[in-house]
C-alpha cells in the first residue's frame, strides 16, 4: 500500500498518461518526483553512484521507450521498484569480476525485498524534519549548520558563542537522538546523513 502524504503524486495517472497519451510532462513529473527515490533504491544493489544513476535513468529510458508495453500489475511504485531491481541484477550478472551469486550475498541487504522501506526524497525528508524537531534546539541548530549549511565546528562556535568542543557534543548528542528517533530508516538514511 502506497504511503500517502502532502502533495503525493498519483504515479498510476502519471504511467497512465504516459502509456495511453504519449504525455511528455507526465514522464518529466515522473522523472523528477521519483529519480532520487529509486537512485537511494539501487544503492541496495550496486556500490557506485555514477552506476546507480546510469541505471535508473536507463529504466526510464526503457518505460518512455516501451510506453506503449507498459503494464502495470501489481501498483505502479512496485512497477518501478521491479524494473530497477531487474536492471540492477542484470547489470550484476555481467560483472566478469565474481560470481553473480557471491555479488548478490554481499550487496543486498536483508531489507532489499520489503518494499515498504522504499521512500521518496520528500518523504524521507519530512521524516528527518519530524525527528530534528523533537531535538533540543541548540542540538538542532548545530546539526543543521554543521551537516546543511557545511559550518565548520569554529564557524558554529563563533556564530553561537559557544566552544568547539560544545559544538561537537551537541553535534554528537543530536546524531544520538536522531539515530533513536529515526532507527526503522537507517539503512535510508546512513551515508546520507550520518
Amino acid at each position: 500500500m502506497e504511503k500517502e502524504h502532502a502533495g503525493a503524486v498519483n504515479i498510476e495517472l502519471l504511467l497512465w498518461n504516459i502509456s495511453t497519451n504519449d504525455d511528455e510532462s507526465s514522464f518529466r513529473n515522473l522523472f523528477e518526483y521519483y529519480y532520487p527515490a529509486l537512485c537511494l533504491y539501487a544503492k541496495r544493489f550496486i556500490k557506485e553512484r555514477e552506476t546507480r544513476e546510469d541505471i535508473v535513468q536507463d529504466v526510464f529510458f526503457s518505460i518512455w521507450e516501451n510506453r506503449k508495453y507498459i503494464s502495470v500489475q501489481t501498483s505502479a511504485r512496485n512497477y518501478l521498484l521491479t524494473c530497477v531491481r531487474n536492471h540492477c541484477l542484470n547489470f550484476l550478472r555481467h560483472q566478469p569480476t565474481e560470481s553473480f551469486d557471491q555479488i548478490i550475498q554481499e550487496n543486498i541487504p536483508v531489507y532489499a525485498e520489503n518494499n515498504d522501506d522504499f521512500y521518496t526524497l520528500t518523504e524521507l525528508q519530512e521524516l528527518l524534519a519530524k525527528a530534528l524537531a523533537k531535538l533540543p534546539e541548540d542540538y538542532r541548530r548545530v546539526f543543521e549548520l554543521n551537516r546543511f549549511e557545511d559550518k565548520s565546528y569554529g564557524e558554529i562556535a563563533e556564530s553561537m558563542d559557544i566552544s568547539t568542543r560544545t559544538v561537537e557534543r551537541y553535534k554528537n548528542k543530536a546524531i544520538e537522538l536522531l539515530k533513536k528517533e529515526l532507527k526503522d530508516y537507517l539503512p535510508l538514511f546512513i551515508g546520507h546523513l550520518f
